[in-house]
């Protein structure tokens, strides 16, 4: 099964890119081409395998950098079996949250865990855990919108959340990245180890090689990082931030969430190895702030910090 996920991740974005940039599934000759799948085979016997071989995370374990950030909260499907994480979901408004249009698809969970619906879990700890206890606080979802051509979701959920000590927003960052520029990411999927990442904004010509169009539908490329295992972060979702100049120090900015990774390897295609040099392809949240201020009720103005990237 683990060769199966393999082979299924290095294709899928060729699949959804099909649906948006017409040449996309069209990579240079060198690199090879890439043959579809069908997103729904994806989804069930893909994406379900983290669950699968999860093993029970415990508040000990996880990262303290990863205890005290204040914007990420848990996205997780709720059953008679319980709680069972997804993804992270970053907190925009005391109401919306955003994650990739993967994480949010709701077939894989529903067939395997049962009938149920989608939770917001905000505990230091327990947004983490694979199976939080019962006792968790846990929002309910009350819509999912979803952009798959982006691979971008906004969350909406019943009530707010309440703001202060270990809670609050952050500002969706309206400065474009540069080539080059140096980003961050958190781990949320392996919570007991390395949890803070730095990530390159790619090369556009080197990146165009990988998608071609990528930019046009509101991707950011971003290039390999040292040690990566593609097999054991595939759904995305986790923030990609920035630090953006502010009058009285540097503040952090929202640039996008994780996306998928995307592969031109023959070793990878046939799930022989893992791709190390696998670019990865992120949706940039920009784009998406005048629908998260409808979504939200608030004036997208209110949502962007403007300051230059640092």
């Amino acid at each position: 099964m683990k060769h199966k996920t393999a082979l299924l991740l290095t294709v899928l974005l060729a699949f959804i890119a099909g649906i948006c940039v017409q040449a996309a599934h069209i990579l240079e000759p060198e690199l090879g081409k890439l043959e579809p799948v069908n997103i729904a085979t994806y989804e069930h016997s893909a994406i379900g395998k983290r669950q699968d071989n999860a093993t029970t995370t415990s508040e000990t374990s996880i990262s303290p950098r990863l205890k005290t950030v204040r914007f990420i909260a848990g996205l997780f499907w709720a059953s008679p079996s319980g709680l069972q994480r997804r993804c992270a979901a970053t907190i925009i408004t005391s109401n919306t949250l955003v994650t990739s249009a993967i994480c949010a698809k709701s077939d894989y969970p529903a067939s395997k865990y049962g009938q149920g619906g989608w939770r917001i879990v905000t505990g230091a700890e327990e947004r983490y855990m694979q199976t939080p206890p019962s006792s968790a606080q846990a929002y309910v979802v009350s819509n999912v919108q979803i952009d798959e051509c982006s691979n971008f979701a906004i969350i909406t959920i019943e009530g707010s959340m309440t703001f202060g000590g270990g809670l609050m927003p952050v500002f969706i960052s309206s400065h474009p990245v540069d080539q080059g520029a140096t980003l961050y990411t958190f781990k949320t999927a392996e919570p007991a180890g390395r949890s803070f990442l730095s990530l390159t904004n790619g090369i556009a010509t080197e990146c165009d090689k990988y998608l071609p169009g990528y930019a046009d539908e509101n991707f950011l490329c971003t290039q390999p990082v040292l040690g990566q295992t593609v097999t054991n972060d595939y759904l995305g979702g986790d923030p990609i931030i920035g630090f953006s100049s502010q009058p009285d120090g540097s503040l952090a900015v929202l640039v996008g969430v994780t996306g998928l990774y995307y592969s031109t390897l023959e070793e990878a295609q046939t799930a022989s190895a893992n791709d190390a040099t696998a670019y990865r392809f992120n949706a940039l949240a920009a784009p998406h702030v005048r629908d998260i201020a409808t979504l939200a009720g608030v004036s997208p103005e209110s949502l962007v910090s403007t300051g230059k990237l640092s």
